[in-house]
């Protein structure tokens, strides 16, 4: 890959809402990076048969350089979302991948449209980001952390440095997919006992891959969020369109 550009997923950018998590329900433009260090393939059903729920982001073809992203976004329209306050949501795949080559496409950005947007991440946690993206960019960062049940080798997946990182920012949010009652029991052993997350930044949302397995497990996840103060997060994508793999 050339210096000066990305490797995007095969959907690309796209304008949407957000689905999960701290940010849900706001316009939002997503840029999808290619490229992960995860497979989820502990989460494979017959909704979602290879595990990931983004697994456009595993193409590599899609090679931007920052001029001709640009001008995607003027053709298609986000800069003018952008402005108007949506979130540039940066996504993938695991964006932190190509997290060096961002900080040389976004001062490009800010010339070409002379503004500087509202930068939030998606990531699973396992890269330690740079701080520049806090001290030069205001970005905030929406995590995934994948527990055991993604099926990912725990010296892969688990970074208790990254996620201390993570929390000491205010403005992060965690979300841990659930399955079943051992998945919340991984979430305090995991992560809140060891005081690597703190509990009031956690959202817990259902393992699902379609509106109808949405439907049936968000019962159980919700129960599980008043019985022990959590913050529960739907997964709108799923609500309102049944698609797994555009947010």
């Amino acid at each position: 890959m050339a210096l000066d550009e990305l490797s995007l997923s095969d959907d690309k950018v796209f304008y949407t809402l957000e689905g999960e998590g701290k940010h849900i329900g706001e316009p939002s433009v997503f840029m999808r990076l290619a490229m992960c260090n995860l497979t989820c393939k502990g989460f494979a059903s017959e909704d979602s048969p290879h595990g990931c729920d983004s697994f456009v982001s595993w193409s590599v073809k899609n090679k931007f350089t920052f001029e001709n992203l640009n001008w995607y976004f003027e053709d298609h329209g986000y800069d003018e979302a952008l402005k108007k306050g949506a979130i540039l949501k940066i996504t993938g795949g695991e964006p932190m991948l190509q997290q060096r080559r961002l900080l040389e496409w976004l001062p490009t950005f800010v010339e070409w449209f002379g503004f500087k947007p509202r930068i939030d991440f998606e990531s699973n946690a396992s890269i330690l980001p740079k701080d520049e993206w806090i001290t030069e960019w205001d970005a905030t960062f929406t995590l995934s952390p994948k527990m055991s049940n993604n099926g990912d080798p725990e010296a892969r997946r688990y970074k208790p440095d990254v996620l201390k990182w993570h929390n000491s920012h205010s403005e992060s949010c965690f979300k841990f997919v659930i399955n079943d009652n051992s998945d919340l029991k991984e979430v305090y052993e995991k992560y809140i006992d060891p005081g690597y997350v703190d509990k009031d930044k956690i959202w817990l949302m259902p393992c699902c891959g379609s509106r109808e397995e949405h439907t049936l497990k968000s019962t159980m996840v919700a129960e599980l969020c008043k019985e022990h103060h959590f913050k529960f997060s739907p997964r709108l994508q799923l609500v309102i369109w049944d698609m797994a793999l555009k947010v």
